[in-house]
């Protein structure tokens, strides 16, 4: 093989080489604008999710945490009356066992 039939061999290797890199290029750029795309959808889903956590969760939290206070305080009320209503019960008993033993002393 002469010089210059390698220098041809060469020279067709390098073009090759050249279209394969265009391709890869084209290729490279495809991806660049589909990671940008990307990039863009992840901002704007983030955005989404943010918006909702302010407007609905954070809302929601809100409303729970009022109601779980009138929550407790009605069932502060509730224990009060509760207390009251065994302690009465504690009363009577003890009017009725007091009833009883006078009944017993007065037959």
């Amino acid at each position: 093989m002469t010089d210059r039939q390698i220098l041809e061999a060469v020279l067709t290797e390098v073009r090759g080489f050249g279209t394969r890199m265009d391709k890869f290029e084209s290729q490279m750029d495809r991806m660049e604008e589909r990671q940008k795309c990307f990039e863009e959808e992840t901002r704007n889903n983030f955005a989404d999710i943010r918006l909702h956590l302010e407007n609905i969760t954070d809302r929601n939290i809100s409303i729970l945490a009022e109601n779980h206070l009138n929550l407790i305080n009605k069932m502060d009320v509730s224990a009060t009356w509760m207390n009251r209503i065994m302690i009465n019960e504690v009363k009577m008993n003890a009017l009725t066992d007091q009833v009883a033993r006078l009944q017993a002393k007065c037959s």
